[in-house]
């Protein structure tokens, strides 16, 4: 299994990630991707870019650059109420967007029930493509109700290779939640959550983890351009450029 593009990757836009779009873009036509996704956080994660940059983002970023397909979106911070921390205005504009957890903005001392319950609400965003790195084990929550929740709604769950080495204790809670996922028909992604270029398409551990569960290249909605352009044509209406 590989992938065909990095579906989550930083710039210095965020202030604790060292490339530019540009050179995220070039490092992943070296590497042979079809697409790369620029997802920065949202506008209250501290050191976040100002939410100018996700409303010029659509505006002043081509949608190639180095032959790669740029997705522009963002990582969008959850709120303990269940809301995100960007605008309704700029998710509508965006191609990607990708709901997460940050002990920044979410409190670590909320019961799984209540984490299960912000992740249900999340569920029910229309606005949601994909929930990023759901196991770290600070905000455990009911797994096979969320999980099987995202299927219905037809969200998208990342195996985010970034979790197995710099988030502890989330290999188990990735496990299970790769297993649900498969088990629901809940479509999922590998990506590296990049904060330097060299580490766009760095999802060995992902891939690893993933293939002992039984998954296939066809599983994987980012191993192919086509798919991925699929969900966001079917999903959002998004009409995203054909590429060779």
């Amino acid at each position: 299994m590989k992938i065909a593009g990095d579906t989550h990757t930083h710039t210095v836009a965020c202030q604790h990630a060292y490339s530019t779009i540009d050179e995220n873009a070039r490092w992943a036509s070296k590497i042979g991707h079809k697409f790369l996704a620029v997802t920065e956080h949202g506008p209250q994660m501290p050191c976040g870019p100002h939410e100018w940059f996700l409303d010029n983002i659509c505006r002043t970023v081509p949608h190639i650059l180095h032959n790669v397909v740029i997705i522009k979106g963002c990582e969008a911070d959850v709120l303990p109420n269940g809301e995100l921390d960007v605008k309704e205005k700029t998710l509508k504009e965006l191609d990607w967007i990708i709901a997460s957890m940050h002990q920044c903005l979410m409190p670590n001392n909320l019961t799984s029930e209540e984490y299960t319950n912000i992740w249900l609400k999340i569920a029910e965003n229309p606005y949601v493509d994909c929930i990023g790195h759901m196991g770290q084990p600070t905000y455990k929550c009911d797994y096979e109700r969320v999980i099987k929740a995202f299927a219905k709604n037809n969200k998208v769950v990342e195996i985010n290779n970034n979790s197995f080495f710099s988030r502890k204790g989330s290999e188990e809670n990735c496990i299970k939640i790769a297993k649900l996922c498969k088990a629901y028909g809940t479509k999922v992604v590998a990506s590296s959550d990049a904060h330097f270029y060299e580490m766009i398409g760095k999802v060995d551990k992902s891939i690893e983890v993933l293939e002992s569960l039984g998954y296939t290249q066809e599983d994987l909605l980012n191993g192919s351009y086509t798919s991925f352009k699929k969900y966001l044509e079917d999903k959002k209406g998004i009409n995203l450029p054909n590429i060779d």
